[in-house]
């Protein structure tokens, strides 16, 4: 078959009705993720600029901002639960929101114990 131009390829794919597999998108230019991940998909070589876009995303990745977290709602279960995720100690508002969770649910489950004629 002979070497096309990109207008005969383009007209080609267009009469025999195949689909553009960008659907119209342009292609991500180099520098980015997306980049970095077409060059991975097709086994094209990669670029320091792809490589380097592809570690800065890796690295930012699920670590939130200050500025993207929500507050921490002192004094309540929820509050402390939030300081655990991050890796906090709970402060003293958070510590007796918890106590007081943990000692209303002692009691309720001690007062279904009693309720039904067994304590355990």
């Amino acid at each position: 078959m002979p070497d096309l131009t990109d207008a005969q390829l383009d007209q080609l794919i267009t009469d025999i009705g195949l689909k553009d597999p960008h659907r119209g998108q342009p292609i991500a230019p180099c520098g980015t993720q997306s980049a970095y991940t077409r060059h991975v998909r097709n086994g094209e070589p990669i670029d320091d600029a792809c490589r380097k876009a592809n570690t800065e995303a890796k690295r930012s990745k699920g670590t939130p901002t200050p500025s993207r977290r929500k507050p921490i709602a002192h004094g309540t279960l929820a509050g402390y639960r939030q300081h655990k995720y991050r890796g906090e100690s709970a402060c003293a508002e958070c510590l007796e929101g918890h106590r007081l969770y943990v000692r209303d649910r002692d009691r309720k489950l001690a007062a279904a114990r009693w309720a039904r004629g067994g304590a355990r």
